[in-house]
């Protein structure tokens, strides 16, 4: 074997063996480029789904609170006898202790008409809409009183008076000399929201 045999045979193997290490490395940086693409979308992935969830556990807790909110609103309705069967029996009793609270002569009149519809359905209407709130009017009637008693008794029954109501009406004339005062009729509707059966 010659000399040149010699040097070459390990020249030969260690530059096989540079090639299979360049080879190598960069099969191992293929891998670990490959790998760190899969984690990187794996993390997008997850902070995806997290953020999703986030978002479903925000809705959630929104529709939560709108739920709390609306039960407590529905509780106060209740509260005031505005949903449920009209105490039609309890108004009339309420305004007799308001009116008496007030100190006013005994000449308050009133009727209580049976309830009306707010807004009937109309059946060949294709846009109709029902809401099956429901008034009540009741129709007042007060004799010799003064504007300043009036306004009290008006202001008593703001305060006191629990169920949703409007004065509709309400005409005021002055009396014959005989009586002294004014001659009062108002016409107020009570509402209420009966339940479905």
């Amino acid at each position: 074997m010659s000399a040149y045999g010699i040097v070459l045979k390990p020249a030969r193997v260690a530059l096989i063996l540079f090639a299979l290490s360049v080879i190598l490395t960069f099969i191992v940086i293929a891998g670990l480029d490959r790998y760190r693409i899969e984690k990187a979308q794996r993390i997008l992935t997850t902070e995806k789904r997290l953020s999703d969830t986030r978002e479903e556990i925000r809705k959630l807790t929104f529709d939560l609170d709108s739920i709390k909110k609306l039960a407590a609103k529905y509780k106060k309705l209740s509260e005031l006898g505005f949903i449920g069967e009209p105490d039609r029996d309890g108004w009339v009793q309420r305004l007799d202790s308001i009116y008496r609270d007030t100190r006013l002569p005994p000449t308050l009149r009133y009727t209580l008409a049976p309830p009306q519809p707010i807004n009937p359905q109309l059946p060949d209407s294709p846009l109709s809409y029902q809401n099956n709130v429901s008034h009540h009017d009741l129709a007042l009637e007060i004799a010799g009183i003064h504007e300043i008693e009036l306004i009290d008794f008006m202001n008593k029954l703001k305060a006191d008076w629990k169920t949703p109501y409007r004065v509709e009406t309400c005409q005021i004339a002055r009396e014959a000399e005989v009586l002294a005062g004014l001659q009062i009729k108002c016409t107020v509707q009570v509402y209420s929201l009966p339940l479905k059966p």
